[in-house]
């Protein structure tokens, strides 16, 4: 199974250094989206500030970015 890395981002990056074990970068998105939700949820001075949750392979190329004010939308979903 490959690993993923999800690295919160904002211009800057904090990386994720251990990365997941995930069947694919499908099931890569969907962590991706939940932390992503997560961190709107419960990190409010972070809205509006374009933070976002970017994933990256395991060659580090990134596969995938969640918007954390995206989540908004998605969060009035569930």
């Amino acid at each position: 199974m490959p690993r993923y890395y999800f690295d919160l981002t904002d211009g800057k990056k904090v990386p994720d250094m251990a990365g997941q074990m995930l069947r694919d970068k499908g099931v890569a998105a969907r962590v991706a989206d939940k932390l992503a939700r997560d961190i709107y949820k419960i990190r409010p001075e972070l809205r509006g500030k374009d933070y976002a949750i970017s994933v990256r392979d395991e060659t580090g190329e990134e596969v995938y970015r969640a918007d954390v004010e995206a989540a908004d939308a998605m969060h009035r979903r569930d």
